[in-house]
């Protein structure tokens, strides 16, 4: 999504580790501006599974557990998929963030047909606005 001719708010930075439905996929939607609505949107994990958001504000891309983690981690989340496999995580950009701050997000699943255990979505960086 790119807004008035800006950088996109939103890039898929691969590196999705397959699991039981294929390669988790992350989405954004939303400007990423003050008092926007904005959601992060995962699918393809594997059903009813931990699912860690890691969130970060520069770029890591290090071997680990078998793919890449994305984000240099900053913040981790503990969330759980739904019983298809997918996340929804709506939230509100605050004030006061400067324009063109990069964020870094990427989901670990735990799965087990997954090598070691663990499914990846694709890093996800949101630019802000």
């Amino acid at each position: 999504m790119s807004v008035g001719g800006s950088l996109p708010t939103w890039t898929d930075l691969g590196h999705a580790k397959a699991g039981s439905k294929g390669l988790p996929e992350l989405i954004g939607t939303g400007p990423l501006a003050a008092g926007s609505d904005n959601t992060i949107e995962l699918a393809n994990g594997h059903p009813l599974s931990a699912a860690t958001l890691v969130f970060g504000l520069s770029q890591l891309d290090a071997p680990f557990k078998g793919g890449v983690l994305v984000p240099q981690p900053l913040l981790l989340v503990a969330l759980v998929t739904n019983a298809v496999g997918d996340l929804n995580l709506p939230f509100l950009w605050p004030a006061g963030v400067p324009a063109g701050t990069s964020l870094i997000f990427q989901y670990w699943i735990s799965d087990p047909t997954a090598s070691h255990g663990l499914s990846a979505s694709n890093g996800l960086e949101g630019v802000t606005q």
